[in-house]
């Protein structure tokens, strides 16, 4: 009989077999994570790549942060409610101490949180989705990573809570309010409470609500308390010491982060069958693509939306010291429809929260926007993303909210039209992929100097 520790990906089994390949999944990612979290106790939760003094002191002449969303805060966007910093990290960061990571997610993914905060050791701002009584689900999630997994949560990860306003949870204590009912304690005999979640449970579903991805990531950055933010996905895993080497990228290559310099910095993505292990360097990265165990992100399901300028070349290169810059372009030509994740600041243009998870091509308005007001992607040479171990072979969501598609679709072309007459009309960006326009459009000269990191 074919054991479970040889499934691919691309074996995707049927009946009972799809039951036992997702227990087999379930379990190989628990004790990968135990792996994980015995690690990071033995450690005696010391943050190993704090940047320099030195650094820190050099970047903060030129650099400053406005702070509006530093202490617990309640406000409004649109028709949702936001609790910021609702629970709020311990340790505290000065605005070029380092570099925040921020992303949305709800209760059910907050299992990648030990691997995340594992390979980032530093600020990590999380934006939850929690509508009615997932809003309980959520705060007892919250507390079962504050109190039984290893310190570093508790020191790194602050959580804002967003709901719809017309989906406001009941209070359990009348004599209390939402703000003051999250308890931190939590029976660790207990499991956590997303394992027991069912879709169908959740007051989401039951009501069916759309998940407002682009609300959460606004709040999630806006909240961000370091001057460089890195708006990223919770499934999405960096590698290891980036904040330390960017920060010494940043110091000798200030020219490129002028008040009026119109640059983001981009980390390429790739996703790796669900039986390999995390790589923990480029160089064993390009082992890994050349044995085919890892593959562009997305690669079966939009390749287009996710490769990186000069990708080929990219791919082949060396791995070098440090960080740098190794190719620059715009999102143009075989880019067009490209949708990266990159390090950027809060001077870029936000999300638009007319667009949801359902409706798909949720980044599509940013980054349109970005192209429209010509900014300069510097892609990195030695960092990059990897997905949480599985490839994606289709969208089902393009099926099952194929109306709600549809109408985004339609609702993104009307949004192009707003942008073209806020920043000027731009034949070159585009919001869907049109071979006649597949010109290559750059990539622009890198002009950045070495940056001698260890």
């Amino acid at each position: 009989m074919r054991s479970f520790s040889h499934f691919h990906d691309s074996y995707i089994p049927n009946g009972m077999c799809v039951y036992m390949y997702t227990e087999w999944k379930i379990a190989l990612d628990q004790e990968k994570t135990r792996h994980i979290e015995d690690m990071l106790r033995k450690e005696d939760i010391i943050l190993n790549y704090d940047i320099s003094s030195d650094i820190n002191d050099e970047l903060s002449s030129y650099f400053q942060c406005d702070n509006t969303y530093k202490h617990r805060m309640v406000s409004q966007r649109g028709s949702y409610y936001v609790i910021y910093n609702f629970v709020k990290a311990q340790r505290k960061f000065g605005c070029t101490e380092s570099v925040t990571l921020s992303t949305p997610a709800d209760y059910r993914f907050l299992d990648n949180i030990i691997p995340l905060v594992d390979r980032w050791r530093g600020p990590i701002s999380i934006a939850l989705y929690a509508p009615g009584h997932d809003f309980y689900t959520t705060l007892n999630s919250i507390a079962y990573l504050r109190n039984c997994k290893p310190a570093i949560v508790r020191q790194l990860v602050s959580f804002h809570l967003v709901f719809d306003q017309e989906h406001t949870p009941n209070i359990k204590n009348p004599k209390g309010s939402l703000l003051d009912s999250y308890e931190d304690l939590y029976n660790c005999s207990l499991p956590p409470p997303w394992q027991a979640a069912n879709d169908e449970y959740m007051y989401k579903t039951q009501h069916g609500l759309f998940y407002p991805i682009n609300v959460l990531r606004n709040v999630a950055k806006l909240a961000s308390q370091t001057y460089f933010i890195f708006p990223s996905d919770i499934e999405l895993y960096p590698t290891r010491r980036f904040i330390h080497l960017f920060m010494n990228f940043a110091k000798y290559n200030i020219a490129l982060f002028g008040k009026h310099q119109r640059n983001v910095f981009v980390l390429p993505v790739f996703e790796i069958l669900a039986t390999q292990t995390i790589p923990e360097n480029k160089t064993q990265l390009q082992k890994m693509l050349k044995m085919k165990t890892a593959i562009i992100f997305h690669q079966k399901v939009c390749v287009v939306c996710h490769r990186v300028i000069d990708s080929e070349k990219w791919v082949k290169a060396k791995e070098t010291e440090g960080l740098n810059v190794f190719s620059v372009g715009q999102r143009v030509g075989r880019h067009m429809v490209w949708e990266p994740f990159f390090v950027c600041t809060q001077n870029e243009p936000l999300w638009d929260e007319r667009m949801t998870w359902e409706g798909q091509n949720n980044k599509m308005v940013q980054v349109y926007t970005m192209c429209v007001m010509k900014y300069n992607f510097h892609v990195l040479d030695n960092a990059f993303l990897i997905h949480k171990p599985g490839v994606k072979s289709k969208k089902v969501q393009l099926e099952k909210f194929k109306v709600i598609v549809t109408e985004s679709t339609k609702k993104i072309k009307k949004i192009a039209v707003e942008l073209q007459n806020l920043y000027g009309f731009n034949p070159n960006c585009s919001t869907s992929y049109q071979r006649k326009k597949h010109r290559e459009v750059g990539p622009l000269k890198a002009n950045n100097k070495k940056a001698q990191n260890t």
